[in-house]
């Protein structure tokens, strides 16, 4: 049952930006959503609606922030050689319009990661941004808080408990607060960033990560929420009825030591719990979405809703396997079939994978090919096929791919191989920490692994063959690699890889 905390919770204020900035990986309103019009295809393959592209030092993993003209993306440190492993990365700031590198500055990690890992190596955080500061995180150990012109203003440095390998939390603004997931015990030796060093330290709280609030002035700490957060877990913060709170998770693989596994719903003024929901066998590998509806949880092959005042179940759940509707390819055509079974994969849902839109809970599926939407109000479930991969060349006709991709080079900008797990070279659906969606107006756009973008109006009325409206790119097949959410600026879509950093034009809308 959920523990109940003595705090007001009504409403989810309305924020419509004007998509001028995207200051934070979960953008200016904290959903990965925004009010404007982006463009509905684009092909780095094809030179098609890019504005510019620059090369990286190596590779990343962060989104692209956007704030008053500069884009701030974090890499792995430059390397000579292929690599496997490394700790230190540089946080780069560029102009906006033109490309141009502004400064860089290095990013210390006391965790040695193996690189491009597709459960997130130390780049995995994305930067945060105000009108005057840029804030770098190393989940290795290291925030570091510059001003726009590259002048560092303070730091802060820990050893980070190394028993999971994913770091799936996302840095937030919360007024002059950088809101980070770190271990509140300050003193670990640098064996306990090891799997192996850690097992001594077993579950003991002393090792729970926890949510920290840190003032970007000063780089004191405001406070440390009272409900531990998992490392597979992207909390997400929003504002209620002029009160801003942040739903944050618990569980996922490998066992992390943070209990109960659930779901819990967290001052953002405070830290202090508003409730707490134990929710056994919770996968907390999903972004907490929420809105004035409730909390919105994928536990199982089941979706359900909870209140937002106590944590209790409000909704009945929704089945995502039995009862719903299919349209897949058969032979060469697209053909629909409705109150079918759709045959389970391991998990339901690739990774952070999942958005609310309106009425809708869209993610990509745990089975490669199959993108899925949830209406929220009537319970129907809807799946679309879509190919895993399209390989695009010069003076050629697009190779379509429905079920499987060709090997990633994980070569970067160098030319030299940056990552030691074979899977890393997969197509990005499935068991992998995958980049979270974007919205921008009616149309949604899912990024994967090997450089597809899928853009999608996620708002039709039936989500078939007409719901697809492209297949992007973000370059040549087998030659490109993402774990980076897009983010958006200024009419544009800004994107990184292991090779680059990209801004598309919003052309062919």
């Amino acid at each position: 049952m959920p523990r109940i905390f003595p705090v007001a919770v009504l409403l989810l204020s309305a924020s419509i930006s004007l998509a001028a900035d995207w200051p934070q990986a979960a953008g200016p309103n904290g959903d990965f959503a925004v009010d404007a019009v982006g463009p509905a295809k684009f092909s780095v393959t094809h030179d098609q609606n890019i504005r510019w592209r620059v090369p990286l030092p190596n590779t990343g993993q962060g989104t692209p922030i956007v704030k008053n003209g500069h884009v701030f993306v974090l890499s792995h440190a430059p390397v000579k050689e292929d690599t496997e492993l490394g700790s230190l990365t540089v946080g780069q700031c560029f102009d906006s319009e033109s490309g141009k590198e502004l400064w860089r500055k290095d990013i210390v990690g006391y965790r040695v990661t193996d690189l491009s890992s597709l459960f997130s190596d130390n780049t995995a955080a994305s930067a945060v941004a105000t009108d005057d500061l840029v804030a770098f995180v190393n989940v290795g150990g290291q925030i570091a808080v510059f001003d726009h012109n590259g002048k560092l203003q303070w730091d802060h440095h820990w050893v980070p408990f190394g028993r999971h390998h994913a770091r799936q939390h996302e840095p937030m603004l919360h007024g002059h607060n950088l809101i980070v997931l770190k271990t509140v015990k300050k003193d670990l030796p640098q064996i306990a960033t090891t799997k192996s060093g850690a097992k001594e330290y077993g579950r003991s709280k002393d090792v729970w990560t926890h949510l920290h609030a840190f003032d970007l002035q000063d780089g004191s700490v405001n406070w440390v929420a009272e409900p531990g957060t998992g490392v597979h877990s992207t909390s997400i913060l929003q504002t209620i009825d002029g009160k801003a709170v942040i739903a944050t998770g618990r569980g996922g693989g490998h066992q992390p030591p943070e209990e109960p596994y659930g779901v819990s719903l967290i001052d953002a003024d405070t830290g202090h719990a508003i409730w707490e929901s134990g929710i056994a066998g919770y996968q907390a590998h999903q972004n907490v979405m929420f809105n004035e509806g409730g909390v919105h949880v994928i536990k199982g092959f089941e979706y359900s809703l909870l209140s937002l005042k106590d944590g209790q179940t409000v909704q009945f759940p929704i089945s995502l396997a039995k009862g719903v509707t299919i349209t897949a390819v058969n032979g060469s055509q697209y053909q629909t079939k409705h109150d079918q079974v759709f045959e389970k994969p391991r998990k339901p849902i690739t990774y952070q994978t999942n958005i609310v839109l309106g009425d809708y809970n869209l993610f990509l599926s745990h089975k490669p090919g199959f993108i899925g939407r949830i209406n929220i109000n009537t319970g129907d479930v809807e799946y679309l096929q879509v190919p895993v991969q399209v390989i695009r060349r010069a003076n050629a006709q697009d190779e379509i791919l429905w079920n499987e991709s060709r090997p990633n080079d994980m070569k970067n900008s160098s030319g030299f191989v940056v990552s030691q797990d074979k899977r890393n070279a997969g197509s990005g659906w499935g068991h992998v920490s995958a980049p979270s969606p974007i919205a921008v107006g009616d149309k949604v756009y899912f990024p994967t692994m090997i450089g597809i973008v899928y853009v999608l109006k996620w708002d039709a009325d039936v989500f078939d063959k007409d719901a697809l409206l492209s297949v992007s790119d973000l370059g040549p097949a087998t030659e490109t690699w993402t774990l980076s959410s897009l983010s958006f600026a200024s009419g544009c879509i800004y994107a990184r890889t292991l090779k680059e950093l990209i801004c598309i034009e919003p052309k062919s809308n």
